[in-house]
């Protein structure tokens, strides 16, 4: 679920005004922290869990990226994944990542909304994933 100011303000803006131009701190909460962490639940059905964005009027949902080091300390552009092992859940159940604007994503209106994906396992359409509420916001 949303945590920080995403979930208090429930609306996001980028622009020259902002302390970071080039990035968008988004920040969720696992419910279940004190039984696992994000991560080693893609030890059993979670595969991931995605950030995703589009802009507004769009149909089609597009995976946010994130810089990371890699093994030899290159930066490296993945896919904001809060269950991936670049992502560091704190011990209260907080995961903080910067999405990546610059380059990526250009001056608009759009919609943020974060999704699980786990293994089928048979059940009700929908059943095999959880997607937050949609947040918008405006990159300028």
């Amino acid at each position: 679920e949303w945590a920080g100011e995403l979930k208090r303000d429930r609306y996001f803006v980028v622009n020259t005004e902002s302390g970071d131009t080039d990035n968008l701190l988004v920040t969720v909460f696992n419910p279940n922290h004190g039984e696992n962490k994000f991560q080693n639940m893609t030890k059993g059905r979670l595969n991931n869990i995605f950030l995703y964005y589009r802009e507004l009027g769009e149909l089609h949902w597009s995976t946010a990226r994130i810089e990371v080091e890699d093994g030899d300390g290159k930066l490296t552009s993945r896919e904001v994944d809060f269950a991936a092992e670049y992502a560091d859940e704190s011990s209260y159940g907080y995961t903080s990542m910067k999405w990546k604007l610059g380059n990526f994503v250009s001056e608009g209106t759009y919609e943020l909304k974060v999704e699980t994906k786990c293994d089928p396992i048979g059940g009700p359409p929908g059943f095999d994933m959880f997607s937050t509420s949609v947040i918008s916001g405006i990159i300028d």
